[in-house]
Formats: C-alpha cells, sequence, structure tokens
C-alpha cells in the first residue's frame, strides 16, 4: 500500500538515525517520505428486492451503507423519512415506520415507510418499504416511482457514507497529531539530553581548571613543607623548635587536604564523564525512536491524505 522515497537519495536506517542529529538543529522535514495509497469509495447500489417487514413479506428496495452502524445513522434517518409531518418515526426492533410522511422527491401524496436495519461486518444493510394507498411501490406497479425511490435511499445511503468518512477523517487527524506530538515528545527529550551532556562537559572542563590550579597549590605547599622541615630540622632552642614543627604540621594538613580534593575532582570528572556516556545511549535509542516515530508520522500523514482523496471520489 505505501512505497518509500527519500528525495532523490536512498537512506538506510542507520543513515536516517544519523542525520536525525541534524534534524534537530537545522530542523528538516521529515526523514521519509511514503506514497499517498489510492483507496477507492465503497460502491452503493440499491436494488429492488422482496423483504421481511413487519406486514409480511413486501416489495422493497435495498441499500448496503459502507463504514457505518445502524445507531449511528439512526438519528439521521428518522430525520430524513420526518418530512412535512407531524408523525414520529416508531421503532420496532430493528424496523422504523412512519405513516403519511411526504416525500416529494418519490411522491407528491402521503407515504407509509418502514425502513429495516440489519448490522453486518462493516456496513449495515437497509431495506425500503414505501406504501401508498394499501400498495407498495415497486418496479411492477410503478416504474417511476420505483427509481425515485432508489434514488431517493442512494441519496440517503451517500450522505451517511460521507458523514461517516468524515468520522473517519477527524479521528485519523487525531491518530496524527498524537503521533506527532510524540515525535515532538521525543525531539525535546533530545535537546534536553544534549543540553545535560554540555553542562556535563563545562562541569568537566571547570573541574579541570580546578585540577590543575590544585597541583599548582600542591606543589607550592610542597615546597613550603621542605623549607619548613629544613628549618625545623635547623632550631636547636626547643619551644622555637616545637612552633616549627607545628607549622610543619599544619603545612602537611593542608597539603593532605589539596590531596583529597585533588582526588575529589578527579572522582567528578569519572563520574561526569560516566553519565555523558550514560546519556549518548539514551540519545542513541531516542534517535532511533525518532526515526521509528517519524516513519510512524509519515506513514499515518499519507493514509490520511489516502482517506481524504476518497471522501471527494463518494458519489
Amino acid at each position: 500500500m505505501f512505497a518509500f522515497g527519500a528525495t532523490g537519495q536512498n537512506f538506510s536506517k542507520t543513515d536516517s538515525i544519523k542525520n536525525a542529529s541534524l534534524q534537530l538543529t537545522n530542523n528538516t522535514g521529515p526523514l521519509v517520505e511514503f506514497a499517498i495509497p489510492t483507496i477507492s469509495p465503497k460502491l452503493i447500489l440499491v436494488e429492488a428486492v422482496q423483504g421481511t417487514m413487519s406486514k409480511g413479506l413486501k416489495a422493497g428496495f435495498q441499500v448496503e451503507i459502507p463504514e457505518v452502524t445502524p445507531d449511528q445513522i439512526e438519528k439521521n434517518l428518522e430525520n430524513d423519512l420526518r418530512h412535512k409531518t407531524k408523525s414520529k418515526v416508531t421503532k420496532n426492533n430493528n424496523e422504523y415506520s412512519i405513516p403519511g410522511t411526504l416525500l416529494s422527491t418519490i411522491s407528491d401524496k402521503p407515504l407509509d415507510v418502514y425502513v429495516v436495519l440489519t448490522k453486518l461486518d462493516s456496513s449495515t444493510r437497509a431495506v425500503y418499504f414505501f406504501e401508498q394507498d394499501s400498495t407498495f411501490i415497486s418496479e411492477e406497479v410503478d416504474a417511476n416511482k420505483a427509481n425515485l425511490s432508489k434514488e431517493y435511499i442512494r441519496t440517503f445511503a451517500i450522505n451517511q457514507y460521507k458523514e461517516q468518512t468524515q468520522r473517519r477523517i477527524k479521528s485519523e487527524s487525531e491518530k496524527l497529531e498524537t503521533l506527532e506530538k510524540e515525535l515532538k515528545k521525543l525531539m525535546s527529550q533530545n535537546e534536553s539530553m544534549h543540553s545535560d551532556i554540555k553542562s556535563l562537559e563545562s562541569n568537566i572542563n571547570n573541574a579541570s581548571m580546578d585540577v590543575k590550579a590544585n597541583e599548582g597549590a600542591q606543589e607550592i605547599k610542597t615546597k613550603e613543607i621542605y623549607r619548613q622541615k629544613e628549618l625545623a630540622a635547623s632550631i636547636k632552642e626547643k619551644e622555637t623548635k616545637k612552633t616549627a614543627e607545628k607549622v610543619l604540621k599544619d603545612l602537611n594538613k593542608d597539603n593532605k587536604r589539596l590531596r583529597d580534593e585533588h582526588e575529589s575532582l578527579n572522582q567528578k570528572i569519572v563520574k561526569y564523564r560516566a553519565e555523558i556516556e550514560s546519556i549518548k545511549v539514551n540519545v542513541r535509542t531516542n534517535l532511533q525512536d525518532q526515526y521509528l516515530k517519524n516513519q510512524d508520522v509519515s506513514k499515518q500523514r499519507s493514509y490520511l491524505r489516502g482517506v481524504e482523496a476518497m471522501a471527494g471520489k463518494i458519489h
């Protein structure tokens, strides 16, 4: 039913996934396109029959209305039959009847009309019976009125088919809208993940600069410790030596704090890089999901166009 097209180039799934990242940046159109399917409308034929109704086996006219159920056309049927009459349509099981309605497209005299609706798998069968002066209209009784009856029934059936097709178009449009929202959500998630990656990369850069600053501070502190060790070793006076050793001890504490900070910074960098790799896995999955969702959107859009084109051919 669908044909694959990609504006002059052959894209593999992998190529399309790679290009999906460009789509986020460049806001290009769908990666894949599908040919609009040709959907032919169902034929609506009205035929003369002998059918069973409340008054027995009588001459009538039968039509199958595609894609509708009896309850979907019941109200329209009643409104269609109640023409220039105060009578109401009554329902007995699946038979609808109205006395003395004036259907001017068939006759200038009142008619008693009976319609039997039967639900089929994918359509509704309607059998009409028109009674005038205790006689049921048929081709044998009055060929002209029989033809007018067929045209009246066919017009109603076509209108119901068209109305149902519009409901179908609305339903398919809602499906397309849902798919487009899902695709937009995936693209938004992708952008958010790229933003998270940039933020983590910035954190890595900041932490790396802090590492360099820390290493510089450690180098200075190491020199201070070396000099203080030499100084403490050279002092003979007890109290002065004690003071010098305390300074050395504080310098060692500072240096340990710098080493701990250095380790912590490197651990953060490792953690940030691991988070980036994890997000990249999710990005690849997201792009695959986008590719598939893009296909779903394109298929649904093409199918909708096919249904819309079919609607214009119902006659």
